[in-house]
């Protein structure tokens, strides 16, 4: 792709942090409870913690990489607002709810379908060069936008990127992705509840 836009790589890391902890999350996680199957046997215990874990642990990592975002904003002669203070918790709990739900989901499904860590792999792939992190929203071609409005990472990944490398707050369209994480809070756990008894005989 030939992109010309200034401090690229400030551009492209501001995107691939967040998305990064997205994908690593949902890569773990999905088999977060199939891969611990003697521990759920053996002892009694707040099963979601097992997801939540990974999850949160790479909500660790993308906070400790801040500061090197930070480096390259000030290497690019940029300085960082007191936005930060309110963007950077409200993406941080948007992105956990939206984690949260979607791992409680794949993390159930395949304790029954194993293949499903397979299959969550390739279709992360296919949802990273579906989300605007390489490329800006505007190469996106009118017909595909669409595509762009049922994606709940894109939204997200651009107000990321709006906090980052504009200090300016998310606007209306994160909306979509409040919307896209209520509703996969609400179906993971529903989804979790539903097939938690039957996770120490299926495994």
């Amino acid at each position: 792709m030939r992109i010309n836009i200034p401090d690229y790589q400030l551009f492209l890391l501001s995107a691939l942090f967040p998305w990064t902890w997205f994908s690593a999350s949902v890569m773990l996680s999905t088999g977060a409870f199939a891969h611990n199957g003697n521990l759920i046997k053996k002892v009694r215990f707040p099963r979601f913690v097992l997801p939540f874990s990974v999850v949160a642990n790479n909500m660790v990592h993308f906070i400790l990489s801040i500061p090197i975002l930070l480096l390259f904003i000030l290497a690019a002669g940029d300085r960082p607002s007191p936005m930060w203070l309110v963007g950077i918790p409200l993406l941080t709990l948007v992105q956990l709810g939206l984690l949260m739900g979607i791992v409680l989901l794949l993390a159930s499904l395949d304790v029954f379908f194993r293949d499903l860590e397979h299959l969550a792999e390739v279709l992360l792939n296919l949802w990273f060069y579906m989300t605007p992190i390489l490329y800006p929203v505007s190469r996106v071609p009118e017909r595909l936008k669409p595509l762009y409005l049922v994606n709940p990472m894109s939204p997200l990944i651009e107000a990321w990127r709006k906090l980052f490398t504009g200090n300016t707050l998310p606007g209306p369209e994160l909306w979509v992705s409040i919307a896209f994480a209520a509703a996969a809070v609400a179906l993971g756990a529903v989804v979790f509840r539903r097939l938690e008894g039957g996770f120490a005989d299926a495994l």
